[in-house]
């Protein structure tokens, strides 16, 4: 680092993290020679690498070129290709990643892990990135064991098809999460208006120091979504005469979705994605009542239980109109409505109608309330009218569901 230099400087400080000049890690210096000798510094200017820039500029990209040519050991060409790219202030932050050394290719990594090489790309392509060429070097060792844990999966007798589906699952949530953190970064970490050389060390700085906190709290959230939906699950499979049939209750399970949230995280800021959450949960609040009870509310999703299948099925309609009248700030809402038996346990709901009302709302369209034949029949055709859809077969559910689309006898959509 340049003397005097603070790094991270700016309005970010986590004192309780050591500088990590103080000691430095091999993976900060992954260019750096066998032996430490004194390497004569570029003519930057010379080689192109100060063009078009202002007083100010020039200085700050120096700078940084100094610094990473001198501590860090990055060579000469390495220098050219990043500026080139437009990505020299962030190269600081891919030392500390350790993505800038890149050892394998496609072809290399499928013979180490023991899979075929278009089972590794069609990998990297689920994840979400472009997929390679076969001979193309640009990966590097967590490529190389990602490579080897899906050939566990394989051996463990798991589909390839299916763990490339559950693998774009992860990849369009993990491309949300970067760019919610991303733009954390970007609004309340970089300075505004820094130079290349500020920015490129505040970047380093919060890429050392944050992503460990940010790969704790994505595996918390993974762990605390996956034990719930095992319980979920492991109730909705297991006989209610064990698990005891008075625990048990008959009730209408509803979810409403927000559709095309997903293609919104990829495009919206922050404050936006927070913002429309927020309002769900309003209206969600907005239309429960003591015989609607509000359970949880996950992300772009919210659910609801009760007893009473009319006042449930009123609930679902009103999502809609209370939705609609939130005008471009909400997204449109679909729901889907279930009924059966099902637990309650630590205030949740688990059992058959909440995994079935979770893919029925799947299949609703914008704007409506799709429910399966058992809620039609608990609430009755003295408020609502219904339209006969089709029966629809989903994962896990042994016969294909009838479904019908909910409206009130007035005409209310739905």
């Amino acid at each position: 680092m340049v003397p005097g230099t603070r790094a991270g400087a700016g309005r970010w400080h986590m004192p309780e993290y050591p500088d990590p000049d103080d000691s430095p890690s091999p993976d900060l210096r992954p260019f750096r020679a066998t032996q430490e000798v004194q390497r004569e510094l570029p003519d930057f200017e010379a080689e192109g690498l100060l063009d078009g820039l202002d007083a100010e500029a020039r200085e700050s990209r120096l700078k940084l070129l100094t610094e990473l040519f001198v501590n860090d050991g990055v060579d000469l060409e390495t220098l050219k290709t990043e500026a080139e790219a437009n990505r020299l202030a962030l190269l600081p932050a891919d030392l500390v990643l350790g993505r800038t050394n890149d050892k394998y290719s496609p072809r290399e990594i499928s013979e180490l892990a023991g899979i075929s090489v278009s089972d590794f790309q069609n990998l990297i392509a689920a994840i979400g990135l472009p997929r390679p060429a076969p001979d193309k070097r640009r990966f590097d060792e967590s490529d190389l064991a990602a490579a080897r844990r899906l050939k566990r999966f394989q051996e463990a007798g798991i589909p390839t098809e299916n763990l490339l589906a559950a693998t774009r699952q992860v990849g369009s949530s993990a491309a949300r999460i970067a760019q919610a953190h991303r733009d954390l970064v970007a609004s309340d970490i970089i300075t505004r208006d820094a130079g290349e050389y500020e920015a490129a060390i505040e970047l380093r700085q919060a890429t050392l120091q944050l992503l460990p906190l940010v790969e704790q709290a994505v595996d918390y959230a993974l762990r605390s979504h996956f034990l719930d939906q095992l319980r979920n699950q492991a109730m909705a499979m297991a006989s209610f005469g064990l698990l005891g049939t008075g625990d048990s209750t008959e009730v209408s399970v509803c979810f409403a979705d927000l559709v095309g949230f997903t293609r919104l995280g990829e495009r919206s800021e922050l404050e936006t994605i927070g913002t429309v959450a927020k309002l769900l949960e309003s209206v969600a609040i907005e239309v429960a009542n003591p015989e609607v009870r509000l359970v949880k509310t996950i992300g772009d999703a919210a659910m609801l239980v009760s007893e009473d299948g009319a006042a449930l099925f009123d609930a679902a309609i009103r999502f809609i109109e209370v939705g609609n009248e939130a005008g471009e700030d909400l997204p449109a809402l679909r729901v889907g409505v279930a009924r059966g038996r099902a637990l309650s346990q630590v205030g949740d709901w688990f059992g058959p109608p909440v995994n079935l009302a979770s893919r029925i709302t799947e299949s609703a369209r914008p704007d409506s309330v799709l429910a399966d034949k058992a809620a039609v029949e608990a609430a009755g055709e003295d408020e609502f009218s219904y339209s006969w859809v089709g029966q629809h077969k989903f994962k896990g559910v042994e016969r294909p569901v009838k479904l019908y689309r909910v409206r009130r006898k007035d005409g209310s959509p739905a």
